[in-house]
């Protein structure tokens, strides 16, 4: 399975279309969600889903299985600007200030201790996971022990690519609105997932508010602490590639040039 990273402002109009034709496939189709038609989302046609935070500073992670087609995607997006949960959500956090400023715990070591003897804050360090999608209809509501375990296993694979891909663009905390039972499926998959307010019931279906903090727990459950690295390809030039070295906390630069504003970073998770 392969995982491909893209910010909004590098993606080709086909791979955007690809992409939000996928979103309304599960969200509208399968979920039944009512996406109400607004100025902000026009270019969206008929049988795509998108909205106002899907724009050029957005970053995707999509899977892509048997036959290149999109089987999973989701959508980061820095909590220090608009986005979902802050914008239209907020009612379901009981303190937003707590949950999109991130806080270091006091340091111990003596070195660290002499240079900064207070908790360090970092409010660009909480970025939002959001449009969790998967092509397994049951990933929601799974109604069998094997619907449970392919859901699983979809959702462990998307959920390590977006917290691979946001500790690199440098967070430690996600945030967003989901399922609970898509809440309670990463709590399974051994991802601590920590609701952030009241439950309520929209459409159907219970919804909350969450974080996941990119701690040892979280990257040790998915297999990431020793997968700091990875090797990062472009479409828009087959010869050229470029390698993030163990431990790099940030994504290597966009290349510059003709081709820039249409590169593909491909992870081998």
């Amino acid at each position: 399975m392969r995982v491909d990273v893209l910010r909004g402002a590098q993606m080709m109009p086909s791979t955007r279309a690809e992409i939000a034709r996928f979103r309304h496939r599960v969200f509208v189709q399968k979920l039944g969600w009512c996406v109400p038609a607004s100025p902000v989302t026009a270019r969206a046609t008929a049988g795509e889903e998108s909205d106002e935070y899907d724009h050029d500073d957005t970053v995707y992670v999509t899977l892509r299985g048997d036959g290149d087609a999109i089987v999973g995607c989701a959508r980061l997006l820095p909590a220090t600007r608009h986005f979902l949960l802050g914008d239209h959500f907020r009612h379901l956090v009981d303190d937003m200030p707590a949950a999109v400023i991130f806080e270091y715990p006091k340091l111990r070591h003596l070195d660290e201790a002499l240079s900064l003897d207070h908790e360090a804050t970092f409010p660009d360090a909480v970025w939002e996971l959001s449009r969790f999608a998967l092509e397994a209809a049951d990933v929601w509501t799974p109604r069998s022990k094997v619907a449970l375990e392919q859901s699983a296993q979809g959702a462990r694979e998307l959920l390590r690519a977006a917290i691979f891909t946001a500790r690199a663009l440098g967070a430690h905390r996600l945030v967003g609105v989901t399922y609970v039972s898509l809440a309670r499926l990463f709590v399974r998959l051994g991802v601590p997932t920590h609701k952030l307010g009241v439950a309520y019931r929209i459409d159907g279906r219970w919804v909350a508010a969450y974080r996941i903090d990119i701690d040892a727990v979280a990257l040790a459950a998915l297999g990431l602490m020793r997968d700091t690295g990875a090797d990062v390809l472009t479409d828009a030039a087959a010869d050229a590639s470029t390698e993030i070295p163990a431990g790099a906390d940030t994504l290597p630069a966009v290349p510059s040039g003709a081709h820039q504003r249409h590169i593909t970073r491909r992870i081998a998770l």
